[in-house]
């Protein structure tokens, strides 16, 4: 309520109280009315909440009211109970105010004996005559209803209706009331007369005791609630529920969470915020305030050796129960069931006691947790479990992912049929024996086995065992019956789960070492040596299986050793997976669930142990235990899709992670939704619930601050476990002949069916549009081909391009575009496509379908493309191609690594060497380059040139390609030259006109001679005479170039020559020569002219093969048949060929001669020119300065 409202409500009723009764003439005039008074009767039994304020207000001022005071108490007292929230307590006490202030001698005197009647503790006569489960259920039932009254009360105390519980009166005849006494009145005195003369004693003792303590009446509801609460604490939550709403108020101490939230607020509020032990309210005096303070700090310290005592109780407990588990193999359902009970109990009273410690600001008690605390319950395989087994879904319904997942979570191998029945049968019969044999005295062995317990009798541990069960479940809250302070109860349940230790991965191992020991120790209990080593290498084969055969037959052979201790070890070894293996959780799982049916002991122990460490992980905040977590999370979720782990258990790890939804409880949701979410939540058993938790999750996603990442797994997880709706992709229809070609370039294409396949290429209609349309997409989209087959692409195109060129020049159009749009956009998910791209391009070159100019100019692409001025720099960032992104080498890698072994000669070669320059250039200019880029460049250029010595600094590289481009400069200056030198003309300084006629004789006689000038001439041009003008040319390519250009042409001539006979007919030789042997060295034309008959006949030998023998026959062939012209013909073009080879040969010489005596005229001009004085030019690369150089 508000504070300035709740004053002016305590100044009114204290003015009532003082004033007494009211004038009954001032209320002769109000309404009598019968049934309006009945109607505002009900509305206040009803509701006296927000709503019914105005209305009740209205009421109380225009109604008489004053014969049906009893029945108004009544119905105040029953509405009362329906006031839940903040605002229906204010409204409330808006009502009761007025009501005091119309009868504070009569209305409130009723009311506070009411009110402290039902705020009265039990009396001990009742509760004797109780069952345990009675008393439990009375005592929760109790607490839920005074929790709101007292509530209540403290308000209606805090604003001055209420005073002392000795005001109070049981009935309107024990006041002298005017007027007043009605027939029902008087039945009513009559009736409480008996019991107040009764309660006489009672009444006066505590008169007394209010007149002494003066603190009013909350406090005397509170110190008898409190003074025979010592030991069970029943009366707890309402303890934990005044300290929340009214410890500030009441008691003057500020709980710990304001502070902490005033820290930052500002200074000057801070300074005006109450803390503890100052006044915050008026309404309470400094003596009333500390002795709340005294009432509540001696219940909170008998609180905490309450909540240390149950601790240590609790941890013995647990570790009976182990004991018992892993000696016996299963706990009766009784003990699971007191255990879950106590454990249930004990987080309540750890709750509140958090939430007592935290409005008293006074720490926690130490609790002792060597022994690891635990929480969680103990669930056995046969007990209660959601998953039945007659449920099976099917693939249909969606639980399994395709008929492969279903095979292997649902057909588990029958060792039924695979192992003798024997083997199976004695264990079960052992189990059962035993369980038979100790039925009748579980509760006294489980009790003997602890080594902490102390030497009491087994009834007597059962007997505090109950005891506890009674004393601490009506500390058990329905969720439902949570008021506006739900909230804070849940974040208070979560602090208290992250109190408690686990550590039951140790527990467990040291319980696994203890029982081999024993049975080590034992002999004839123990494992025999060759079953010990036997079992060892079974064990140490599991982490090497991957597959459910393999799993399957690992359970086979362990059934044939197995043993008590046996099992003991495979748990050991199936509970010690390494948190980065996680690969092998699902064939683990498989193996417990195949043996789980035959030995419960062992998916028993499993289950309980990943529950143990995921109650120990939870608690543990650190980030480094990740894998951890999520190791122990998706070992409990394959569990789960075996049936093994129970649906509450997994549902419990969803709501405890759900409560605090971040950093690592993200991980396990996330991890959880992904590996058994779409089975819990297409299963019909956990279908709705399941749904609710996917609801609450995407709520939480939606509502929080999450970040990127966060939100990515979250949104990942949930589709994978709750797949969108989606149609059924249609297939699109093509044509037939486009089917056709597809399936020959898709699925047809290799080495053995490539000229198959050309050939029906060139078959086809290329006249067509669609045909040519479609050829142009199968090969233009060479992602969508075998990397390994882009080079037999290349081949294809190859042999099409001779054919249809248009075809060849779009192909390769398309390729580069492909390229440069990669580069412009760099999309990621392209990047593998880009990289088929740039291998194409190389491939096309290999087969000559492109010439290197366009290579070299799509590598400088590569490099250069975004960057300003066209070339990388440090200084300045690309953003499309950032400095730690280093896709763009990967793509000169790869083009150079399929058609850079090419470029080893002529000006290709010094094309590549000088993108080599560039290429480290650019290199350098990024950040450092991963370790697998790294490799790739060194692999390249170990390819290309393997002694190129390698840039370590961007300096150093950068200088390299400035003196690069200089010399590139240079010769390009010095071509101009070239090409001006006729008309050349001398402005030097020192020159003369007597000199003209000479120079035009240079210039001249330069024109002749131009392209045989050598090196050494120009250098011995400073020799000669100062007045004679000589031209030197340092750089000479013209003549280069010009041979360059004629091996690409003759290399180019022969490589379609022989391209174009591979697919030529070859003819079938039929004039092929005689064996010696069997002609006996006679020549084949000799041999045929003369046995040429003169009838005109021609012969022939004909061979043939007998065995492995050879056999020559003579055939007789007419002359004017078509086989005499044809072999006539050809041995006379072959003497031809002869004479005319002959002939060339004998005119060599006489060219050799005309060309000597040309040498000779030309050497003899050269003599007559170096005689006269010249003046040297040097021409350097763009352009040079002239001077005179003496002999």
């Amino acid at each position: 309520m508000d504070p300035a409202r709740r004053k002016e409500l305590a100044k009114a009723n204290e003015e009532a109280w003082s004033r007494g009764k009211a004038d009954a003439s001032k209320f002769r005039s109000l309404d009598s009315n019968i049934k309006k008074n009945t109607a505002f009767i009900k509305k206040c039994k009803t509701s006296l909440q927000a709503d019914y304020q105005t209305q009740l207000l209205n009421d109380i001022n225009k109604l008489s009211l004053e014969k049906y005071i009893s029945e108004i108490v009544g119905a105040v007292i029953e509405g009362m109970a329906k006031c839940k929230t903040s605002s229906d307590v204010t409204s409330c006490v808006e009502v009761i105010s007025a009501l005091h202030q119309r009868f504070p001698d009569s209305f409130t005197l009723l009311l506070t004996y009411q009110l402290a009647k039902v705020l009265a503790p039990p009396t001990k006569q009742q509760l004797a005559s109780l069952t345990p489960d009675q008393r439990e259920k009375e005592d929760t039932s109790r607490v839920l209803r005074q929790r709101t009254y007292l509530r209540l009360a403290s308000e209606l105390w805090l604003v001055n209706v209420l005073r002392n519980v000795s005001d109070g009166v049981a009935t309107p005849a024990a006041v002298n009331l005017e007027g007043m006494e009605t027939q029902r009145d008087n039945v009513a005195g009559l009736v409480g007369s008996g019991s107040s003369i009764k309660e006489k004693g009672k009444d006066t003792k505590e008169a007394d005791q209010d007149a002494q303590s003066g603190h009013g009446f909350v406090y005397s509801i509170l110190r008898d609630l409190f003074a025979n609460d010592k030991t069970l604490h029943a009366n707890l939550l309402l303890a934990a529920s005044f300290m929340k709403n009214y410890g500030s108020e009441i008691v003057g101490i500020t709980p710990r969470k304001q502070r902490a939230a005033a820290d930052q607020v500002s200074n000057d509020d801070v300074k005006n915020m109450p803390t503890s032990g100052e006044a915050a309210d008026s309404q309470v005096n400094k003596a009333t305030r500390e002795a709340f303070k005294t009432l509540m700090m001696d219940y909170h310290k008998t609180l905490e050796k309450h909540v240390v005592k149950e601790h240590k109780y609790l941890k013995r407990m647990d570790q009976r129960n182990h004991e018992i588990l892993f000696s016996r193999g299963q706990l009766n359902e009784e003990t699971k069931q007191n255990y879950e009970k106590l454990t249930k109990a004990y987080e309540k009273l750890l709750s509140n006691t958090q939430t007592m410690a935290d409005a008293l600001d006074v720490e926690m008690p130490e609790l002792p947790d060597d022994d690891g605390t635990t929480k969680m319950s103990i669930i056995s395989a046969n007990g209660t479990n959601t998953f039945s087994e007659d449920n099976k879904d099917t693939v249909e319904n969606g639980i399994w992912e395709d008929e492969d997942a279903r095979s292997f979570y649902e057909k588990l191998a029958d060792l039924k049929v695979l192992v003798p029945g024997v083997l199976l049968e004695s264990a079960a019969k052992k189990d059962v024996g035993k369980a038979v044999g100790d039925g009748a005295t579980d509760a006294d062995n489980e009790t003997v086995k602890s080594p902490d317990v102390s030497s009491e009798t087994a009834e007597t541990d059962t007997d505090r065992e109950n005891d506890l069960i009674s004393k601490m479940e009506h500390l058990e809250i329905d969720e439902n019956d949570i008021d506006e302070t739900g909230a804070e109860s849940e974040v208070a349940d979560a602090d208290q789960d992250t109190e408690l230790d686990v550590a039951a991965d140790s527990a467990v191992d040291s319980l696994v070492d203890k029982d081999d020991a024993d049975d080590t120790a034992n002999g004839g209990a123990g494992i025999k040596s060759t079953q010990m080593v036997q079992l060892d290498a079974l064990l140490a084969r599991l982490p090497t299986l991957n597959n459910r055969d393999m799993i399957d037959s690992v359970a086979v052979e362990f059934c044939y050793l197995n043993s008590k201790s046996a099992r003991k070890r495979l748990i050991k070894t199936l509970l010690s997976v390494p948190r980065s293996r996680v690969d092998l959780l699902p064939y683990y799982a498989r193996l417990v669930a195949t043996l789980n049916p035959y030995y419960p002991d062992v998916g028993d122990a499993i289950l309980v142990t990943l529950e143990h460490e995921f109650k120990g992980l939870f608690r543990k905040k650190s980030a480094d235990l990740l894998e951890t977590r999520v190791k122990n999370i998706r070992y409990l979720a394959e569990l789960t899709k075996f049936r093994i782990t129970p649906a509450h258990t997994i549902f419990h790890i969803f709501k405890v992670a759900l409560d605090d939804f971040t950093n690592q409880n993200i991980d396990i949701v996330c991890n959880l939704l992904e590996t058994c979410g779409r089975f819990l939540l297409k299963s019909p058993e956990t279908g709705v619930r399941m749904g609710n938790m996917l609801e609450i999750v995407m709520r939480k996603k939606n509502i929080q601050h999450l970040d990127n990442r966060y939100i990515l797994m979250v949104e990942n997880a949930y589709y994978q476990a709750n797949p969108p709706d989606r149609s059924a992709i249609v297939k699109k229809e093509r044509p037939p002949l486009e089917r056709y070609i597809r399936k020959l370039v898709y699925g047809d294409l290799n080495k053995k069916t490539l000229e198959k396949i050309l050939k029906q290429f060139r078959k086809l209609d290329w006249t067509d549009p669609k045909i040519v349309h479609v050829m142009n997409k199968c090969f233009q989209k060479i992602w969508k081909i075998k990397y390994s087959n882009i080079h037999l692409i290349s081949i294809l195109a190859s042999g099409l391009n001779r054919y249809h060129s248009d075809f060849g020049v779009q192909l390769v159009d398309s390729v580069i575009e492909e390229i440069r749009v990669g580069l412009e956009m760099n999309i990621f998910k392209h990047n593998q496509r880009r990289i088929a791209t740039a291998k194409y391009l190389g491939e096309l070159y290999n087969y000559r379908m492109i010439e290197s100019a366009l290579v070299f100019d799509t590598l400088y692409t590569i490099v250069t493309l975004g960057h300003d001025l066209g070339r990388p720099s440090r200084e300045r960032f690309c953003p499309i191609d950032a400095p730690d992104d280093f896709f763009r080498v990967r793509l000169c890698c790869t083009l150079l690594d399929t058609c850079g072994m090419c470029f080893d000669r002529g000006s290709a070669k010094k094309k590549l060497d000088s993108f080599l320059i560039f290429f480290q250039m650019y290199i350098l200019s990024k950040s450092k380059p991963p370790m697998d880029v790294e490799f790739m460049v060194m692999d390249t250029l170990e390819l290309l040139r393997p002694n190129l010595k390698l840039a370590t600094i961007y300096e150093d590289a950068n200088e390299a390609v400035d003196q690069m481009l200089l010399e590139q400069l240079k010769t390009v200056q010095g071509g101009d030259v070239k090409l001006q030198e006729d008309g050349f003309e001398d402005s030097g300084p020192e020159s003369s006109s007597s000199d003209e006629g000479e120079d035009d004789d240079v210039m001249e006689d330069k024109e002749d001679e131009i392209g045989d000038v050598s090196d050494e001439d120009s250098l011995a041009g400073p020799t000669m005479d100062e007045d004679e003008d000589v031209v030197m040319l340092k750089k000479r390519e013209e003549q280069v170039e010009e041979d360059e250009e004629f091996e690409k042409e003759f290399s180019r001539m022969m490589s379609e020559s022989v391209e174009s006979r591979k697919f030529e007919k070859k003819t079938a030789m039929l004039d092929v020569p005689i064996p010696m042997h069997l002609r006996g060295g006679q020549d084949r034309r000799t041999f045929a002219a003369s046995n040429e008959q003169a009838d005109g006949n021609m012969s022939f030998t004909l061979l043939t093969k007998k065995g492995n023998r050879q056999q020559a026959k003579l055939m007789e062939v007419p002359s004017d048949s078509l086989l005499a012209i044809n072999t006539r013909s050809k041995q006379e073009a072959e003497r031809e060929e002869q004479q005319q080879l002959k002939q060339i040969v004998l005119n060599y010489e006489e060219r050799e001669e005309a060309n000597a005596r040309t040498a000779a005229a030309e050497d003899r001009k050269q003599q007559r020119f170096s005689q006269r004085p010249r003046r040297i030019f040097h021409i350097g690369g763009g352009g040079g300065d002239v001077y005179n150089a003496e002999r």
